[in-house]
């Protein structure tokens, strides 16, 4: 037995110790390899355990104070920030509805409670009365402080969430006049007239959020949509100061691959996709466009192998598969078009062009039935 129990010993202790020295080895690699990497992934862990002890020192600090002196609205909502901060917005609602109990010409707790609530909508589990109670609550805070510009702005972003793009711009308009300096609003107001297609009036908010933040990426983006869409070339110059901010941006590095595309401009359209897959090499619409280029240059089997890569990225890419069929069928390969075909329809039953082409080649290929 004890024999037994020895033998089992070192058979367990083989490839404990084997993993023991392959960790050494993986580790000493890191170091020794890429030791900038490595000290800055040791740095940020440590700087952001440090921080989370920071600010549960700081909360518990506070709640230690709330017990002495539970009427303190102000040691309330100062842990209301915390939370807020820290995304805990059901602990942030509790103090702050303390507070407006207390005292309810308290207008910051109030707004904060509005502001709580919006956030909370946006999660996929929100009730549907968290925008209403916002709304409430901007309301009270007007009421308390007619010139509070936040609770104007936000007024007006709710009013965009309900698609009221006419009394969003009376707000927003409304938090500009008292307070100019606010990129998100003149972005919000630019969205608004987007949305009811007054475009120089969208331009100009837009170029104003610009003014007021020319690091302000959003304000790029939209402008770029706006030109792109009228395919004027300035939309590559928006899209461009975007990539400057944010060179890894997926959004816009796509639509300016898009833009070029749509101007038949190939060669920058090929490059524009490649700088996509250097920072998603996923991107399933990226792979589904670069097929459609190669398509137009009479490239299909490289088109094939493009939508090859969408489908890898997407595997219900039913679009995706239908024009890979497409492409086989030109190539020749009667068997694996007449697959793909099927494939598109098995995932959009409803998927006409996929269901026109499998009929059309069945007719014209009857030995492949």
């Amino acid at each position: 037995m004890r024999k037994i129990y020895s033998n089992l010993k070192r058979i367990i202790l083989k490839p404990i110790t084997f993993f023991l020295i392959l960790g050494f080895v993986l580790f000493f690699y890191v170091v020794k390899y890429n030791p900038v990497q490595y000290i800055k992934q040791q740095f940020l862990q440590q700087e952001e355990q440090h921080n989370d002890k920071l600010i549960e020192n700081i909360l518990l600090d506070l709640s230690r104070a709330i017990e002495k002196d539970p009427d303190n609205t102000s040691l309330l909502f100062d842990r209301a920030m915390y939370n807020i901060e820290n995304e805990k917005f059901q602990s942030a609602l509790y103090d702050l509805k303390q507070c407006v109990s207390l005292d309810s010409t308290l207008s910051e707790a109030h707004f904060f409670i509005a502001k709580v609530y919006f956030e909370l909508s946006k999660k996929p589990e929100a009730r549907s009365e968290y925008p209403g109670f916002a709304m409430d609550y901007l309301k009270i805070v007007l009421d308390l402080e007619p010139s509070h510009y936040r609770a104007h702005a936000l007024l007006g972003e709710l009013y965009i969430a309900y698609a009221k793009y006419k009394q969003a711009i009376q707000s927003l308009n409304q938090s500009l006049k008292i307070e100019y300096n606010q990129e998100k609003t003149h972005m919000l107001l630019g969205y608004s007239f987007k949305q009811l297609e007054q475009e120089d009036q969208a331009i100009n908010c837009f170029r104003n959020a610009i003014n007021v933040n020319p690091d302000f990426k959003e304000a790029y983006i939209q402008l770029g949509q706006i030109f792109h869409v009228k395919k004027d070339t300035l939309a590559l110059l928006y899209y461009n100061n975007a990539l400057n901010l944010d060179r890894n941006d997926e959004i816009v590095l796509y639509n300016k691959a898009v833009f070029y595309q749509s101007l038949l401009q190939w060669n920058e359209a090929l490059q524009a996709y490649s700088e996509l897959h250097n920072v998603n090499p996923f991107h399933a619409n990226g792979h589904y466009n670069l097929g459609f280029i190669h398509m137009e240059l009479g490239l299909h089997d490289i088109a094939a192998n493009n939508f090859s890569d969408a489908i890898y990225s997407n595997s219900r890419f039913y679009e995706a598969y239908y024009s890979r069929g497409s492409c086989f069928e030109t190539l020749g390969n009667i068997a694996q078009a007449e697959s793909d075909y099927r494939r598109a329809i098995e995932i959009n039953s409803d998927y006409q062009y996929a269901i026109d082409a499998l009929d059309e080649l069945l007719i014209n290929n009857q030995t492949y039935k």
